[in-house]
């Protein structure tokens, strides 16, 4: 959960053109990674399981806002 901090100053978490990758454990700062494709995203995501597994449990990716994404994927 992000800090009272963050969460008093709030950012979105999604991007008209990037992805996303959200990692945001219990009871320490919320981080936001972006990426130009969805492909990036995912290998943060599988670097990150295997190199931090502890904070790759409270990770998600979230999708851009726009339909025109650059790697085509919609």
């Amino acid at each position: 959960m992000a800090t009272w901090h963050q969460r008093m100053n709030p950012v979105p978490l999604f991007h008209a053109t990037d992805w996303t990758v959200v990692i945001d454990p219990p009871n320490n700062p919320m981080a936001l990674t972006r990426f130009s494709t969805r492909a990036l995203a995912d290998k943060y995501m599988r670097d990150l399981r295997f190199n931090n597994p502890v904070a790759a449990h409270y990770a998600y990716v979230l999708r851009p806002i726009s339909r025109k994404v650059k790697d085509g994927t919609w």
